[in-house]
Formats: structure tokens, sequence, C-alpha cells
């Protein structure tokens, strides 16, 4: 189940961001004006609904690997495990509040708010979208390094993890840096197909935890 969760988060994020749609790369009233025309608030509130729901199994997918990572380390850097899990849980939190900015944009674009206070709400969800990134970036190395002591796959899953989280974390600072850019999605895309080979390869190829795992609740 756990690594099943690895799968789902990606499902459906993207099936969710497919029913909302992306956000406007210009951070002008104008280019907010249509994204909101162009999508009902029903359409919205189902897609970012089911893509928080992604966050919600990618938060169970950052537990699986932490005992992942503790089981084959049992009595070596764990402090690394739990760091990637709470890096995890503060990225999920962080991106659930973008999602709901998100929501709130929409609504309250249509019921007549503003432009200047919409497009204010637009960049604060884009920014914290793209700040997450350093969230993530933690992630994936705090559960990179604690998988490097490991064998086979599982050694070169924690070797990727570390090559994307340099990548999205630049590609965050980059997007920091100027909200127009799209470098930030470079970034995501990387993560999520990350996500998705960790969670197919440990769905078809279970790790042992059974013995492991009584030694590490000891």
């Amino acid at each position: 189940m756990g690594a099943a969760a690895g799968v789902l988060t990606v499902i459906l994020t993207f099936v969710g961001f497919g029913l909302h749609g992306g956000l406007p790369d210009s951070a002008t009233a104008g280019a907010v004006r249509s994204y909101v025309d162009h999508i009902s608030a029903s359409q919205a509130g189902i897609g970012n609904y089911l893509e928080l729901l992604g966050y919600v199994f990618f938060l169970v997918f950052a537990a699986f690997l932490y005992v992942v990572a503790r089981a084959q380390n049992p009595d070596q850097l764990n402090w690394l495990a739990v760091l990637a899990l709470v890096a995890a849980t503060a990225y999920v939190a962080l991106s659930a509040a973008a999602i709901a900015g998100q929501q709130v944009m929409v609504e309250w674009a249509k019921a007549g708010t503003d432009q200047r206070t919409v497009l204010g709400i637009y960049i604060l969800d884009v920014e914290a979208f793209t700040l997450s990134f350093e969230l993530a970036a933690l992630f994936l190395a705090g559960i990179g390094l604690a998988l490097l002591s490991t064998r086979g796959m599982l050694r070169l899953l924690g070797l990727a993890a570390l090559v994307v989280a340099a990548i999205v974390f630049l590609s965050g600072l980059i997007g920091a840096a100027s909200i127009s850019s799209g470098i930030n999605q470079l970034g995501f895309l990387l993560f999520i197909l990350w996500t998705l080979i960790a969670g197919i390869y440990l769905l078809i190829r279970p790790p042992r935890l059974a013995t492991a795992a009584s030694r590490v609740l000891q």
C-alpha cells in the first residue's frame, strides 16, 4: 500500500491539474482574469480536491520510504530518514496552502472581488508553490542520503534523489527570482517522475521489512 501510494500521488496530481488547469505565467490582472473566465468554480474545486488528495497520498508514500530507509539502516543514519519525513510533511502542508489559495482566487474573482486583490492571491499562490521546492529538495536529499548505504536499485534511487534534489532546489530558486519563469515546472516534473519510478519499483519489488522493522521499533 505504501508503494502504491507513490503511484497514486502522481495519477491524482495530474488528474486534478488537468481539471483545474495551470495558472498563467504572466503576473498580470488580465492574465488571471482570463484564467478565471475559462474555468468554473466547481471544476476548480474538484480539480484542487483531487490534487490535494494526491499530496495526501504522497505523505503516505513518504512515511513508507521512511520505514524502508530505517529498515535498511536500523543502526545508522536514522536522523536522515526522520528529516526526510518532516520535510515531506511540511512540503504537503505548504502545498495544501497553495491549493487553497488557488481555490480562493477563483471563488473571489467570480464573486466580483477587485482585480488587484485577486492578483495578490495569485502571486501568493505561485510563490507558495515555488517556495515549497525547498522542502521537496530537503525531502529528496534526506531520503537520498539515507538510501546511499543500501545496495542495488535502492542505492540507485538514492543517488537519483540527490540529483533531483539539486535540480528542484535550483529551479525553485530561479522561479522565486522570476515569477514568470517556467523552470519551476521542470523541477516539479522531475520530482514527480522520481516519485513514480520509486513507487513502481517498490510496488514490483517490495523490500523485506518484517525482520528489520522489528529491530527499528526496539
